[in-house]
């Protein structure tokens, strides 16, 4: 089986840190290496995350810090008054922790070598057979893009989570990952290589339930302890943050990004669409535009959006993942 060669770009929190697992234990995947970005939590608190996550798992794959903040979307003095990385209170809070107790913290160490020009090299160096999955904010890849525009055509395919069309989670009209920094994400969505977007509308699919979190209890294998633990994390803070359609589900949003190269049919009513971003700073400020009714006849569809997924093929997914790394 000819395996799909993956980058994946987080900011790990409790989502990123089953994304990642999933990637690692996938026999359908190659995880080629692991960016980090300011998003959920400072640089320092997702590099040590994802460090943690790899470590468990006892990978060896190279995990490299990227950008410690936004593009510009932090200078304007009120523009981004929750921004977790500036001390303040943190939207999110309910669902996301500053460390992943659960895990040891690491002792290993990311690479000497920046996540800009390490995905630079490593995709110029390419047969443009590489998928990036970007799970947090869109620095990384938009600094790389303006720094080396060529690395567009080197792409195979960008898989994002994040954007919303029907409802933000962090405004009325944006998606958290989006409205950190919504400069990059303009810069990602205009370059011209070839993305699916993976909106709330298809995350707020892929839950795990209570019940599902005891079936992961029982297989006693590493990751599926740790899934289950995050999970049941999630499922309290949404309770009172952002409620689901049932009491007892929580999102694992990052992890579907991984899933849909899995299997690309858990993503369901995928239109190509074209899709901006606002970044004018007002009310819509981090809102992806998306163009269901095809208004704007000369924009380029330069996205596949998926507005729903399946529920029960993405906890399957992560399942079957879960019970592949080895007993606790």
């Amino acid at each position: 089986m000819e395996k799909t060669k993956i980058i994946l770009d987080v900011d790990t929190g409790s989502d990123d840190a089953v994304a990642i697992m999933t990637a690692l234990l996938s026999p359908e995947l190659e995880v080629l290496g692991i960016c980090t970005v300011n998003g959920n939590r400072c640089i320092e608190m997702t590099t040590e995350n994802t460090l943690r996550v790899v470590e468990y798992l006892g990978s060896d794959v190279p995990v490299f810090k990227g950008c410690a903040m936004p593009l510009v979307s932090s200078l304007q003095p009120g523009r981004r008054p929750h921004m977790p990385f500036i001390g303040q209170e943190d939207p999110e809070e309910n669902v996301h922790s500053d460390y992943l107790d659960y895990l040891p913290p690491a002792t290993i160490k990311p690479q000497k070598q920046n996540a800009i020009t390490w995905l630079i090299d490593t995709l110029m160096a390419s047969d443009g057979d590489i998928t990036l999955v970007p799970v947090g904010p869109l620095t990384n890849l938009a600094v790389a893009l303006r720094i080396e525009p060529a690395i567009a055509d080197k792409i195979k395919e960008i898989v994002i989570m994040g954007g919303a069309y029907e409802y933000g989670n962090i405004t009325a009209t944006s998606e958290f990952n989006i409205w950190i920094d919504p400069e990059a994400a303009k810069i990602v969505m205009d370059c011209g290589a070839k993305i699916t977007l993976i909106p709330l509308d298809a995350t707020h699919r892929a839950c795990i339930s209570l019940a599902e979190c005891d079936e992961l209890d029982a297989m006693g294998t590493k990751a599926a302890l740790a899934t289950s633990e995050f999970a049941r994390y999630r499922i309290k803070g949404y309770r009172v943050f952002q409620p689901m359609e049932q009491d007892d589900w929580g999102p694992i949003h990052d992890a579907l990004a991984v899933a849909a190269i899995i299997d690309p049919t858990v993503l369901k009513d995928v239109r190509q669409l074209h899709v901006d971003v606002d970044f004018s700073g007002g009310s819509a400020d981090g809102m992806t535009v998306c163009d269901v009714n095809f208004r704007d006849k000369k924009a380029v569809r330069n996205a596949a959006v998926a507005l729903n997924a399946d529920r029960e093929k993405f906890v399957g997914i992560i399942k079957a993942a879960m019970a592949r790394s080895e007993r606790a």
